[in-house]
């Protein structure tokens, strides 16, 4: 068998294979013999009919069946012999077999390609100062505060701002009622669920009582039930609450674990306000790294890798949407177009991917088996679940692959902001 494999792109492989012919005739004659010995004719027993009558009758398929064994037989050996990484079936040009002839066919396939990184070290990168104010901690005592508070019933008067209002309610839209409840409870105060408007109906409501009224909501309100739509509401109060708020002093304070008191309370917040920007800020110098190295290393991306990640990503945002308790079904989403918004990030993605594998192979850089169990342990202990469970969790092959790369990922994001100029500011 000769082959040849030529480059037709940075991801497109052209494989020629052109087979003798007398190997050719060898496989199609074995064919024929194994169907004379396995199918039955009519008026011969198994295995006794005319060698020129099977021929006549099975000429067609059996070509074509020694034709596919022959491409797919041959294209395995070659691509396993020239370790070409194969990302798509290969279209096939060519492959119609003769008796007495050579088989000459040549197949194209998508591959990974083979990426030379270049500029990854010294790229410029703007780490932000984390800069923690008094005004940030007080605000964060107050948000701590708020999450304490309590509601009682009010007398004497209606809903106000930041009150807490208890009801039930139907929703009718063109003729049809698309909502409804027998117990819901909002706080007047954000807009959600129903946006600003329906609470600025509710104020002044009090216990007992019917209000009636109409919303003509926007085309991107974030419940499709009511997005583009003028909603008749009709809702009937049942009780209206008070927010009260916990005094903010030493015994409020300790609540909060080993806490001595407010003054302790706050410089807890205040470290961990400052872990949190540190987080933030790690995060966004390390977007403008991949960015600015993508940027760096202009290549041909292969179109099944992006059209994978684009899929993985739209995936994720179905599963987000439906955790908020939205129905897919309902929102008459345009994937087409929800795939071309998602399709730059992806390749983005898959090219940057495709760097840190490179720049972890010319950097020596690697991930041992130490360094994964050590991760996995750190995986345990902060979901508080045991080791074992965690190691039985990525017990395929698949899922530790994946958890090495995340951590060869990470080790080759570290060495390239070891080695960029990282200078303070504020990102763009």
């Amino acid at each position: 068998m000769k082959t040849s494999v030529d480059a037709v792109s940075g991801v497109e492989r052209k494989i020629t294979v052109e087979i003798p012919a007398e190997e050719v005739d060898r496989r199609i004659e074995r064919e024929f013999a194994e169907l004379r010995r396995s199918v039955p004719l009519r008026g011969f027993r198994k295995g006794k009919a005319p060698m020129e009558m099977v021929k006549r009758m099975f000429r067609t398929s059996v070509e074509a069946e020694v034709s596919e064994r022959l491409v797919r037989e041959s294209l395995t050996e070659v691509v396993k012999e020239k370790d070409l990484k194969v990302l798509s079936l290969p279209g096939v040009d060519g492959a119609k077999i003769s008796p007495g002839r050579d088989f000459v066919f040549s197949a194209t396939v998508e591959v990974i390609p083979e990426v030379e990184p270049v500029d990854y070290k010294g790229i410029p990168v703007v780490r932000e100062k984390v800069n923690v104010t008094d005004e940030d901690v007080s605000a964060a005592v107050e948000r701590l505060r708020e999450s304490f508070a309590q509601f009682h019933p009010v007398e004497g008067r209606g809903a106000t701002g930041s009150d807490l209002v208890e009801f039930g309610f139907t929703a009718a839209a063109g003729g049809e009622t698309v909502d409804k409840s027998d117990a819901m409870a909002v706080v007047l105060s954000g807009g959600l669920p129903y946006g600003e408007e329906f609470e600025r109906r509710m104020l002044g409501v009090e216990p007992g009582t019917t209000r009636a009224f109409e919303i003509a909501y926007p085309a991107d309100f974030r419940n499709p039930k009511y997005a583009g739509r003028t909603v008749a509401f009709e809702v009937k109060v049942s009780a209206v609450r008070e927010k009260k708020l916990p005094e903010m002093d030493d015994a409020f304070a300790k609540q909060f674990g080993d806490v001595t008191g407010l003054d302790d309370l706050k410089k807890n917040i205040r470290e961990r306000l400052v872990a949190e920007g540190e987080e933030r800020s790690r995060h966004t110098a390390e977007e403008g790294l991949r960015k600015a190295l993508a940027e760096r290393n202009p290549f041909v991306v292969p179109a099944t890798l992006v059209k994978r990640q684009t899929i993985a990503m739209m995936q994720d945002t179905f599963q987000r949407l439906a955790s908020q308790g939205l129905d897919l079904k309902k929102m008459n989403m345009d994937v087409d177009k929800m795939s071309e918004r998602f399709a730059p990030n992806a390749e983005r993605m898959v090219r940057v991917s495709l760097l840190i594998d490179a720049i972890a192979r010319k950097e020596n850089i690697d991930t041992s088996f130490s360094e994964i169990d050590a991760e996995m342990k750190a995986m345990a202990a902060a979901e508080g679940i045991e080791y074992g469970k965690v190691r039985e969790m990525y017990g395929s092959e698949e899922r530790m692959d994946a958890l090495r790369d995340r951590l060869l990922e990470r080790k080759v994001i570290g060495f390239l902001m070891e080695n960029a100029n990282v200078t303070e500011g504020s990102p763009e």
